[in-house]
C-alpha cells in the first residue's frame, strides 16, 4: 500500500511541470524574438548609414566632376589659344626665313658662284612658306571652332548638374534598398539648399574684363617659341664670341623674335582679337672712338638688316597712323628695330577665322575673402516603420500586435507580438558631405614654401569628403519628423530641446558601458585575431563617444540655430525646382548635342578635309621641280 502511494504521488509531481514549462518556452521565444527584432533594427540603421553616406557622396562626386570638367575646358581652351599663337609664330617664322633667304639670293647675284645654290633655296623655302601658310589658315578656324565647343559645353555640363545631383541621390538610394526614401523634410531642405549653393557657385564670364583676365592667362602660358624666340651670335655661330672685334670695329647677329595675343575694344563695344608675330636678324656694328667730352668707348651703332617677317590673323588693329599717315605700331624687338620697321611694312594678314578668347566659366566669388569655397549637401534617408523587417513583418514569425483582452490560458492572438514602435514612425540617418579645392601641395605643405594656390576653376583639384553633421542639424532633422514640436511654437520645440539632449545623454551612457565591457573583453583575451575584432569595435565605439562628448548641447542656441536653419532650408527648397528644370535641361542638352555635332561637321571637320588638302596637294612636289628646273636651267 505504501508503495502504491509513493508511485501516485510521483506522478502527480511530473505533471505539474508542464505549465511551467510552457510558460518558460513561450518567454524564451519572446525574448528571441526581441533579441531579433533588436537586431534588425541595428541592421537596418547601419545600412541606412552607409546608404546616405554613399548617396550624398556619390551626389558631391558629380558637382566635383562638373567643376573639374570646367578646370580641364579652361585649361585646354588656353591650350589650344597658345596652339594659335605657336601657328601664327612659325608662320611668321617662315615668312622671316623667305625673305631672309630672298635677300642672300639678291646679294648672290654679285657671287655668281653662289647664285645656283641661293636661287634654288630661296624657291623651295617660298614654297615652304605657302605650304605653312595655307595650313596655318586650315587649322587655325579648327582650333578655334574647338574653343567655342568647349564653351558651350561648360555651360551645358554645369545647367546639368543642376538637375543631375538629387537625381543621383534618388538612384542610389533606390539602388541600395527599394524600401528606402530621401523625401523628407529635412532631405528636400538639404538637397535645395545644396542647389541653390550649386547655382551661385559658379558662372560664365564674358564681359570685358573677364575675357581680358583670361587673355593675360594665355600670354603668361606662352611657350619660350612663342613668347621670345631670340638667338645670340653664340648660338647662331657655335664657338664664336658673342662679339667679334676688328678693331676699331666690333660685330655680331641677332636673330629676335616674338608673337602676342592682343585685345582691342570695337566700336560696338565688343573686343576684337588678334595673334601677331615678328621675327627679325639684323648685323650690327660698334665703332670704337674717343672724344674731349665722352672719352673713349664704343658707340655709333649701326643695324643692317637681313631678314624680317611678320604675320597676323584677325586684322592689324594693334597699329594706328600717325599724322602723316604712317603707321606705328608697338615695339616688340629690342635691339633689331630697323628691321622691325621693315616687317611692320611688309606685314602679312593670314585668311583664316579666328574669334579670340570665348566666355568661360569660373568661381562667382573672386573676391580675397573666398580662397577656400565649399559645396555642402545634407540628406536624410529614412525607413517607415512598417516596412522594418522585425518578426511582427515577417509570416508565420511573430504577431502583428499585442493582445488587447485577457485570455483564460494566457494563449491566443498577439501573445508573440512585440509592439514595435518607433521614434518618428520609422528610422532614419543623415548624412553630410562637401566639395573642396585641395591642391597638391597641400598633401606636403614642405613643396609650397610661403605659397597657397586659392580655389579656382583652373585647375582640377576639387575633390570630395564626408563630414560630421552639426549637432544643430541633427536637432533639426529630429525636429522635423516631428510636427507636434514645430506647431506648439517656441513651447514645443524647448520641449524638443529637452527630449532631444536627453536621448543623447542616453546614447552616451550606453556607449560609455559599452565601452567598458569592451576593454574588459580586450584585457580578458588572448587570442590576436579575438583581440583585433574587439580592438575595431572598441575604435567606433571611441569615435561616437568622442562626437557626442565634442557636441555643445546648449538650449538657447540649438533653439536659435533650428528657427535660423529652418527659414533659410524652406526658403532654398521653395526656390529650387529641381524636377521643372529636368526636362527643360534634356531639351537642352539634346539641344546642345546637336549643335556641337553640326559645329564639329560644318565648321572643323570640312574645313579641315578641304583646306588641308588644298594646302597640301602637290606643294612638295612643285617646290621640288621647280628648284631642279632652275638648277639645270631648264
Amino acid at each position: 500500500m505504501d508503495s502504491n502511494m509513493i508511485r501516485i504521488s510521483s506522478t502527480k509531481q511530473k505533471g505539474q511541470a508542464l505549465p511551467l514549462g510552457v510558460a518558460f518556452l513561450m518567454s524564451s521565444i519572446l525574448f528571441v524574438l526581441v533579441l531579433f527584432n533588436t537586431g534588425q533594427t541595428a541592421s537596418e540603421k547601419s545600412r541606412l548609414a552607409n546608404t546616405a553616406d554613399a548617396a550624398v557622396y556619390s551626389g558631391l562626386i558629380w558637382q566635383a566632376r562638373a567643376l573639374n570638367f570646367q578646370a580641364y575646358t579652361n585649361r585646354a581652351m588656353v591650350a589650344n589659344q597658345v596652339s594659335i599663337g605657336q601657328m601664327v609664330s612659325f608662320s611668321s617664322w617662315a615668312r622671316y626665313a623667305s625673305i631672309l633667304i630672298r635677300n642672300v639670293d639678291y646679294i648672290a647675284n654679285f657671287i655668281w658662284v653662289m647664285k645656283p645654290f641661293t636661287s634654288i633655296a630661296n624657291q623651295i623655302m617660298g614654297q615652304v612658306d605657302n605650304v605653312v601658310v595655307n595650313i596655318t589658315e586650315a587649322l587655325i578656324p579648327v582650333v578655334d571652332g574647338v574653343n567655342g565647343v568647349l564653351s558651350n559645353a561648360q555651360q551645358a555640363v554645369y545647367l546639368a548638374s543642376f538637375a543631375a545631383t538629387p537625381a543621383i541621390v534618388q538612384e542610389v538610394v533606390e539602388k541600395n534598398d527599394e524600401r528606402y526614401n530621401v523625401n523628407s523634410a529635412y532631405a528636400v531642405i538639404g538637397m535645395g539648399e545644396n542647389a541653390m549653393a550649386w547655382n551661385n557657385f559658379a558662372e560664365q564670364y564674358d564681359d570685358r574684363d573677364a575675357l581680358l583676365r583670361k587673355a593675360d592667362v594665355v600670354n603668361r602660358s606662352k611657350d619660350e617659341f612663342t613668347n621670345a624666340r631670340n638667338i645670340g651670335q653664340r648660338q647662331l655661330l657655335p664657338g664664336s664670341p658673342s662679339k667679334i672685334t676688328i678693331f676699331p670695329m666690333r660685330f655680331w647677329i641677332k636673330k629676335e623674335g616674338r608673337s602676342n595675343l592682343i585685345a582691342e575694344e570695337g566700336n560696338s563695344g565688343d573686343i576684337e582679337w588678334e595673334w601677331k608675330g615678328k621675327d627679325t636678324l639684323s648685323l650690327h656694328s660698334e665703332t670704337y672712338r674717343c672724344s674731349v667730352r665722352r672719352g673713349c668707348g664704343w658707340r655709333s651703332h649701326v643695324e643692317l638688316p637681313m631678314g624680317w617677317g611678320s604675320r597676323y590673323v584677325n586684322g592689324d588693329f594693334e597699329c594706328e597712323e600717325d599724322d602723316e599717315g604712317r603707321e606705328i605700331c608697338p615695339e616688340y624687338m629690342n635691339e633689331n628695330r630697323w628691321a622691325e620697321d621693315l616687317a611692320d611694312l611688309e606685314s602679312e594678314e593670314l585668311d583664316a577665322d579666328y574669334n579670340g578668347i570665348r566666355a568661360y566659366y569660373d568661381l562667382s566669388d573672386l573676391s580675397e575673402e573666398n580662397k577656400d569655397p565649399r559645396l555642402v549637401l545634407r540628406i536624410e534617408v529614412d525607413l517607415p516603420e512598417d516596412e522594418v523587417r522585425t518578426a511582427s513583418k515577417i509570416e508565420n514569425l511573430g504577431s502583428d500586435s499585442v493582445p488587447n483582452e485577457e485570455t483564460g490560458n494566457g494563449i491566443g492572438i498577439g501573445v508573440f507580438g512585440t509592439e514595435d514602435r518607433m521614434a518618428g514612425e520609422g528610422i532614419a540617418s543623415i548624412a553630410s558631405g562637401e566639395v573642396f579645392f585641395h591642391p597638391p601641395d597641400d598633401y606636403n605643405p614642405s613643396r609650397r614654401r610661403g605659397r597657397y594656390e586659392i580655389a579656382n576653376l583652373f585647375n582640377p583639384y576639387w575633390e570630395v569628403r564626408l563630414t560630421k553633421t552639426p549637432i544643430e542639424r541633427r536637432f533639426m532633422a529630429w525636429a522635423l519628423r516631428d510636427s507636434d514640436l514645430l506647431t506648439e511654437g517656441a513651447s514645443g520645440i524647448a520641449e524638443g530641446v529637452a527630449i532631444f539632449i536627453s536621448e543623447r545623454e542616453e546614447e552616451l551612457s550606453r556607449l560609455q558601458h559599452l565601452q567598458e565591457d569592451l576593454q574588459n573583453q580586450l584585457d580578458s583575451t588572448v587570442d590576436d585575431v579575438e583581440r583585433a575584432q574587439i580592438q575595431s569595435q572598441l575604435n567606433a565605439v571611441n569615435i561616437e563617444i568622442a562626437d557626442l562628448e565634442s557636441q555643445n548641447y546648449d538650449v538657447n542656441n540649438l533653439t536659435q540655430n533650428l528657427q535660423q536653419n529652418l527659414s533659410q532650408g524652406v526658403s532654398s527648397a521653395a526656390n529650387t525646382q529641381v524636377a521643372q528644370y529636368e526636362q527643360e535641361l534634356e531639351q537642352y542638352a539634346q539641344q546642345q548635342s546637336e549643335e556641337f555635332t553640326d559645329q564639329f561637321q560644318d565648321e572643323i571637320v570640312g574645313q579641315v578635309t578641304d583646306s588641308l588638302q588644298e594646302a597640301l596637294e602637290g606643294a612638295v612636289e612643285d617646290a621640288v621641280e621647280s628648284a631642279i628646273s632652275s638648277f639645270f636651267g631648264g
